[in-house]
């Protein structure tokens, strides 16, 4: 029995096996002419039409999560399947369907094999948060990066425009604190203009990276780097008059010592040094060490200016030999006013004084600062909150303070007034 089945099946085993490769070949191309319908999805970006129906009520939109994309579901031809991308569909949301104040429903439709794709009728919705629209105006301010070769200072930046005006969600306009356009001048030594495109930075002076809800009047703007080469000089000040001769002049230095001006090369070449006048210091009028502060900016030559960073203001030291200089501060306490008039009380607008005083070494380390005294003559003074003075001090022995000026005070003294007062009405009586 086992022996006949055997035979049965091994019987013309070649025709069998062509039987069964030809059965096979034929139901693939049955499947193959056949084609079925297979189903997809794809995301698809939403295009936003009629916003101005916000616009129009004050109003504008964000997207709930920043998603702008909805998920196609649609069904082709296998044959065809594989051809389809995203980009063969337009999705619309149309903003005067919105509904809610929270959604607006999304159409779809096939830009490509519209007759052979069928999209799902599902209904597909873009989410959105309604908001009040703002509008403001920025002042934008030019920054450099980058190094400047040496010798060289950013003389001038220029920004066109110089306003830029956002609009956008209340919140999201209302987080910029302040505009900024950036240009690298590394490698640049000579003026140029660069486009920039603006930066925006809150209160805290962190970069606002999400700028997609907001809208802006201009995208870039140019900024013009002008320079100006730069130089070290010295200070050199100049006297006039002859020095008694109970004095010997020891030296003459200020602080600082040297300033960093700027300029065209024609300029600069010109200066080796800025010189302070011989008015300035008249050594006929010193009884001993002194020093006094300038404004050298007025001293500068046509077509010179002082680079950022640098003082205008100088302090000049002129030392008597054997003696050096120590300033000192005192309170206000210790000075005292005299000839006040009557009716009137004086104060000084500062509670401490800083004075420079002058000796020997072994003289300034032996000063008692809280014995120094000085005296204030109130005679001229009128009332009003601000009049520069000058103190008078006694000189220790061994040491000489300069005399200072200070900013005092004068008022009405409303006690004399209520005493002449009550004067008058006694003699009334």
């Amino acid at each position: 029995m086992k022996q006949k089945i055997i035979n049965a099946l091994t019987r013309n085993f070649g025709l069998k096996l062509l039987a069964l490769v030809f059965s096979f070949l034929l139901w693939l191309a049955v499947v193959n002419v056949d084609d079925p319908t297979v189903p997809k999805t794809l995301p698809v970006r939403v295009n936003v039409i009629n916003e101005d129906v916000l616009k129009d009520k004050g109003m504008t939109y964000k997207l709930k999560d920043g998603i702008n994309i909805v998920n196609v579901k649609f069904s082709a031809k296998r044959s065809i399947m594989e051809k389809i991308s995203s980009s063969d569909f337009t999705a619309t949301a149309d903003m005067e369907q919105l509904q809610n104040e929270e959604r607006v429903p999304v159409t779809v439709v096939a830009n490509s094999y519209e007759n052979a794709i069928k999209i799902s009728e599902k209904q597909n919705y873009l989410l959105v948060e309604l908001e009040k629209e703002e509008s403001k105006r920025f002042a934008i301010e030019a920054k450099t990066t980058g190094t400047l070769e040496s010798g060289l200072e950013v003389e001038e930046l220029k920004c066109s425009p110089t306003v830029i005006t956002v609009k956008g969600p209340e919140g999201e306009v209302n987080k910029i604190a302040k505009v900024e356009a950036l240009v690298d001048v590394t490698d640049n030594t000579s003026d140029f203009t660069d486009v920039a495109v603006p930066k925006f930075y809150d209160k805290k002076g962190i970069e606002i990276k999400d700028l997609s809800d907001l809208r802006f009047s201009v995208n870039s703007v140019n900024v013009s780097v002008h320079f100006a080469n730069r130089k070290t000089v010295d200070i050199v000040p100049k006297t006039s008059g002859t020095l008694s001769s109970n004095l010997t002049l020891d030296e003459i230095k200020t602080d600082p010592s040297s300033v960093i001006i700027m300029g065209e090369p024609e300029a600069l070449n010109n200066v080796s040094s800025i010189t302070i006048p011989d008015s300035v210091i008249n050594l006929s009028n010193l009884n001993g060490s002194f020093t006094t502060s300038v404004d050298i900016s007025s001293y500068l030559p046509n077509g010179v200016s002082l680079a950022e960073g640098s003082p205008s203001r100088v302090t000049i030291y002129v030392l008597m030999a054997g003696e050096s200089h120590k300033e000192v501060e005192i309170p206000a306490s210790n000075i005292s006013f005299t000839n006040v008039v009557n009716g009137q009380t004086v104060a000084l607008n500062d509670s401490n004084i800083k004075i420079n005083v002058f000796g020997s070494e072994d003289s300034l380390k032996k000063l008692d600062v809280s014995q120094i005294k000085g005296t204030i003559d109130c005679s001229t003074l009128t009332i009003g909150d601000k009049h520069n003075v000058v103190v008078q001090f006694d000189n220790p022995d061994g040491i000489t303070i300069q005399n200072t000026s200070v900013s005092v005070a004068v008022a009405e003294d409303k006690n004399s007034n209520a005493q002449s007062t009550d004067n008058t009405e006694g003699n009334e009586e």
